[in-house]
């Protein structure tokens, strides 16, 4: 998809440049882009009879994940640069892994260790958190966080 961009005349780009604002401006995205194929995919060492085997993987339209990581990548800038984000949140950003998390950790042991002190974590492991989430919760959230006009509406 973005070979095909980069090769698109100006005026091409221009045009869904247009589109994209007025989608955005708007709020309401085309329902053609909402239309998703769902294909199945086996888990390794699975039972193929189980339905919970399967890991279902969504087709999108490609003008929808453009814009998707458009409003992706514009939401992380503005949540980064103005330090909203918790430093103790590694999922799903730029430069911080679980890796990073677990060094932190191990950090924390050796320091309460060497200093005899005492240290309480809690994980937790929380499956299909995403269908549970509170849309309303999240949009109050973005406004909190200095956000306002159309972005967090759209989100």
């Amino acid at each position: 998809m973005l070979v095909m961009l980069n090769h698109l005349h100006t005026n091409a780009l221009s045009h869904f440049t247009h589109l994209l604002d007025r989608i955005l401006s708007s709020t309401t995205f085309p329902s053609s882009w909402k239309i998703v194929l769902i294909t199945p995919i086996l888990q390794p060492h699975k039972d193929t009879f189980l339905p919970q085997s399967y890991r279902p993987i969504s087709l999108l339209s490609s003008w929808s994940k453009i814009l998707e990581k458009i409003l992706n990548k514009r939401l992380s800038w503005y949540l980064e640069s103005n330090n909203i984000l918790s430093e103790s949140q590694y999922g799903c950003r730029k430069n911080k892994s679980s890796l990073m998390a677990l060094a932190d950790l191990d950090a924390m042991i050796n320091e309460t260790n060497s200093s005899k002190a005492s240290l309480y974590s809690v994980f937790f492991d929380i499956e299909n958190v995403f269908p549970r989430v509170y849309t309303h919760h999240i949009i109050s959230m973005l406004h909190q966080a200095g956000l306002r006009g159309p972005l967090p509406i759209f989100i």
